[in-house]
């Protein structure tokens, strides 16, 4: 059981974490604004499926192995720099594509979209590959969690620490990802123009591109 000290100090510095402008909130706030907030919520069960999944490997003690094999590190962080630099060129790609001779025409609907499921599987698939292609991610569960560990000798097993500080990360991180999902679709009500709304995404698709640029030029490996 986690003291209301640990909490105290731990649920600020989580939710400040999880509320940084990732690739993970920036995908969550341009579903909000091109697919509308109920998809975008749907798409979150992606990521927290993947960090479900890292947590669960931290708690095996899986995350150390991680942080010492050097060659796996490096294999993830290339994968996943790979992944979020295709992603950007995807969304260029696709902005390019949709390009209208009628910029001024203003756009407060959501996409249509003619096969609802198949859509938000695909959201959902983008975010879960977008959390479990970065190693960083897991560093995080791997680095942040341990530090609020109590202990004390008549604290609770480490193990079942780490796991309850992990649920509670992933409910910070699925309230501050709602708000980014919101923001976007609060902004697409506001009346986007089609200009706007194509200069919004140029300029998503270059973060993405920035941020898998970023992460395949960077030495996250903490030796």
């Amino acid at each position: 059981m986690l003291t209301w000290a640990q909490m105290a100090l731990f649920i600020p510095a989580a939710a400040a974490v999880a509320a940084s402008p990732g690739a993970n909130n920036l995908l969550a706030f341009r579903n909000g604004l091109r697919s509308g907030f109920r998809p975008a919520a749907l798409a979150l069960t992606g990521r927290f499926l993947a960090f479900t999944i890292m947590l669960g490997l931290v708690v095996a003690g899986l995350g150390v192995v991680l942080q010492s094999s050097q060659l796996l590190f490096e294999t993830l962080r290339i994968v996943g720099a790979t992944f979020m630099v295709c992603l950007g060129v995807w969304i260029l790609w696709s902005t390019r594509r949709r390009r209208s001779h009628d910029d001024e025409t203003v756009c407060g609907e959501v996409e249509d979209h003619q096969d609802d499921a198949s859509h938000s599987v695909r959201l959902a698939m983008q975010e879960f590959v977008t959390a479990a292609a970065n190693p960083k991610a897991l560093l995080l569960f791997t680095a942040f969690l341990p530090p609020f560990v109590n202990t004390a000798s008549n604290a609770a097993p480490g193990s079942a620490q780490l796991a309850l500080l992990g649920a509670l990360y992933i409910a910070c991180e699925a309230v501050t990802a709602l708000i980014w999902a919101a923001s976007g679709r609060l902004l697409a009500m506001r009346g986007v123009k089609q200009r706007t709304l194509r200069r919004l995404d140029q300029a998503s698709g270059g973060a993405f591109i920035a941020l898998g640029g970023g992460l395949a030029a960077s030495d996250y490996f903490r030796r």
